[in-house]
Formats: structure tokens, C-alpha cells, sequence
């Protein structure tokens, strides 16, 4: 059984280095989440996620620009929203809703 070097270096090539350094300055994401270039190529995905910038591969297969540091907070807000306007409706479907009649000759 032979093992491999801790410093293995794993290389891409130019042109595919090229592309991920522009989808790492497109997307902000030394702004966003404080990551090098470098560890960025480690973990590419992973940090598109991480950042609120999951979209940012299709904006740019289809011409448009990811979203801004501000748009990602946004978006991040409403998500955190919607979320929680869920849980709120799911909460409010189980109570009971207690009726209380304004009558007292009925009782």
C-alpha cells in the first residue's frame, strides 16, 4: 500500500484556472466570505454556497453578473424570512381556535 505526500500539489491548467479566477472576482467572494483565490480553488462549491452565490455559475453560463454583496444579504434576509413564515403557518395549523360565544342565555 503506498501513501501519498501530505503536499501533494494538484494542477489544473490555465485555461480552467482562468475561469474560476473570474467566477471568484465576479461572484465577491473575498467581500463575501473572506476567502483567498487560492483556498477558493481547494473547494470551489463549497464556498459559491457558503457565500449566498450558489447561482452565480448559471448567471454567468447565461451572460448575466452574480448578485451583489448587497443583493446576497437580501436574498439571505428573505430566505431566513420565508423560512420562518413557514414554521409560523405550520404552528398556527395546529392550534385550536378556542370560540367563545357572546351569549350568556345559552349556557
Amino acid at each position: 500500500m503506498t501513501s501519498t505526500p501530505r503536499d501533494t500539489h494538484i494542477t489544473i491548467d490555465k485555461v480552467e484556472l482562468d475561469l474560476w479566477a473570474d467566477i471568484y472576482c465576479k461572484a465577491r467572494l473575498a467581500q463575501l466570505c473572506t476567502v483567498t483565490l487560492s483556498e477558493f480553488l481547494q473547494s470551489p462549491y463549497d464556498y459559491l454556497d457558503k457565500s449566498g452565490q450558489s447561482s452565480a455559475l448559471d448567471c454567468l453560463e447565461n451572460g448575466f453578473l452574480p448578485l451583489t454583496p448587497d443583493q446576497v444579504r437580501a436574498a439571505t434576509d428573505l430566505q431566513a424570512v420565508w423560512a420562518g413564515s413557514d414554521e409560523k403557518t405550520k404552528v398556527a395549523a395546529r392550534h385550536l381556535k378556542l370560540v367563545h360565544s357572546a351569549r350568556q342565555s345559552e349556557r
